[in-house]
């Protein structure tokens, strides 16, 4: 991995747990997020016509991939907007479980396009779903002790359910942006995910309506959110072709880091050391699972 490839997933993922403290902020989760799909593909729009246009046209095998990978992206965005929504739903707690899906990419890279697992790598899971583990056990450090994975929680359910749908667009994301192709194909996951997106609220009537006031009411945190989602996407798919998609989503895990500390420094939730800890061993594995 080069230094221009590390520090651009370090980027992303700043700029991606930053746009998730925004989610979290917002009173209505589900339309908040479709407005800064929205204005990011008129971002995308004007970059790719100014570039050319073979920044926009797809190819059939681009709007394949983009189809199947907007799905279970979609899906992560909108159990990420569950947890949250909920009153246990911390950011420094769901988003380091939303954000887990580097523990089950290793094993469907090499299932789905050939990546080999090293015992490092297996490492780097168990230290990794360690940190998972106890980040959910929502106790100080000082009442720390072992019990089950909680899953009865609806937070926590949610939470670890988009970490593990996320996987499957991320072996996804590796095949589309081959071929120097990670502009044109990052533009048409956006614009699939807004097409999901929009199906899912308008299937909800009690949701149109507040699309304007979302507008009307939030606008500019709506245009900041849309520059953290492009700036976010396109950093990270660019760097995702110079190496291993193992590689790639393990070092971006940083952002397990960022979010807990924004959840803990900004909006003052609770158990800050004890997620922080959790995030440091979700890091470690990551970084392990990277070197093997």
């Amino acid at each position: 991995m080069t230094y221009l490839s590390l520090f651009l997933i370090i980027f992303s993922a700043f700029m991606h747990s930053s746009y998730n403290f925004l989610f979290k902020q917002s009173d209505n989760k589900t339309i908040f997020l479709w407005s800064i799909f929205s204005i990011s593909i008129v971002f995308m729009t004007v970059i790719g016509m100014a570039n050319g246009t073979q920044y926009i046209y797809p190819t059939g095998k681009i709007v394949l991939l983009s189809v199947i990978s907007a799905f279970f992206f979609t899906l992560y965005q909108i159990y990420t907007g569950k947890a949250y929504s909920l009153s246990e739903g911390d950011l420094s707690l769901v988003y380091p479980l939303s954000i887990t899906g580097p523990i089950y990419i290793p094993f469907l890279a090499y299932f789905i396009i050939g990546e080999r697992i090293s015992a490092i790598t297996f490492t780097g899971i168990l230290v990794a779903m360690f940190g998972a583990y106890i980040i959910q056990l929502n106790t100080s450090l000082r009442q720390f002790r072992f019990s089950k994975f909680d899953f009865s929680k609806k937070h926590i359910r949610y939470a670890a359910f988009a970490g593990f749908i996320y996987s499957f667009g991320a072996v996804i994301d590796k095949i589309g942006v081959e071929g120097n192709k990670f502009f044109l194909y990052t533009y048409w996951v956006i614009i699939f995910m807004f097409i999901y997106m929009s199906i899912n609220i308008f299937l909800k009537r009690n949701l149109r309506k507040q699309i304007l006031q979302c507008y009307k009411n939030i606008p500019f945190k709506v245009i900041i959110g849309a520059t953290l989602l492009t700036l976010s996407f396109l950093s990270y798919r660019y760097a995702m072709q110079t190496t291993s998609i193992s590689a790639t989503a393990g070092a971006r895990q940083v952002s397990s880091l960022f979010g807990v500390l924004i959840g803990s420094f900004i909006l003052k939730e609770r158990y800050g050391t004890m997620r922080f800890i959790a995030s440091l061993f979700i890091i470690v594995g990551i970084v392990l699972i990277k070197i093997g």
